[in-house]
């Protein structure tokens, strides 16, 4: 029996060597982060001096001056009340004569020419207000496109009037002739005019769109 537990034991200790050993398992990956080392401290600045320091002259003690009692007031004098003649009367004077009637008609022309006028331009772009159908067209002399000077052309946009009579959101809705850059002056232009905004019940409404037109030069006949 014991020759048999020997003969196990040894057979048990052949088995477990000739087995191999499991492999290790791998080690997880190690990340390295490279952090700047921190700054020094600043040195702390040098205490500021003693007041109390020897050598010094004392201070000299503050004098007041006090300001001298000013003069007394002068009485005041009541001059004697004088009697003023009596006004003399006067005539009414001379009723002003009445203008004539063609001055009356000049100075009221060019308020009548300014009246219709609902739009202001830079200098020399005078605007004319059309009937409700068609739009105000505006001519624009010195506001031409570079390379068009001598060239005649008209633009239309739709703008928003403002309640400060300034046009806003100006979009071209046509030009001519096109592809002469008389889109882009005529939204150049459109910054200078001033329209009156719509009203109902009596007060201004804001956001009306219309349709302004710009005329560069005159149309040739």
């Amino acid at each position: 029996m014991l020759g048999v537990g020997l003969a196990h034991v040894a057979l048990l200790a052949v088995l477990t060597r000739s087995q191999p050993l499991p492999p290790d398992p791998p080690l997880p990956p190690i990340e390295v982060f490279l952090v700047p080392p921190p700054e020094p401290e600043p040195e702390p600045p040098p205490p500021d001096p003693s007041p109390e320091g020897g050598g010094r002259a004392p201070a000299a003690p503050s004098v007041v001056h006090t300001p001298p009692n000013p003069p007394p007031e002068p009485p005041e004098i009541i001059a004697p009340i004088e009697q003023r003649p009596s006004p003399r009367s006067m005539s009414a004077p001379p009723p002003r004569k009445a203008p004539s009637p063609a001055w009356a008609r000049a100075g009221r022309g060019p308020a009548q020419a300014r009246e219709p006028a609902r739009a202001t331009a830079p200098a020399r772009a005078a605007v004319r207000r059309r009937s409700s159908a068609a739009p105000p067209w505006a001519r624009s002399r010195p506001a031409h496109p570079p390379g068009a000077r001598s060239v005649y052309g008209r633009v239309s946009l739709s703008c928003v009037i403002r309640l400060d009579q300034y046009l806003d959101q100006c979009r071209v809705v046509s030009e001519s002739p096109p592809g002469r850059g008389f889109g882009e002056a005529g939204l150049v232009v459109s910054r200078y005019f001033r329209f009156r905004p719509p009203t109902q019940g009596g007060r201004p409404v804001e956001g009306r769109r219309v349709v302004v037109g710009v005329d560069f030069g005159r149309p040739r006949r």
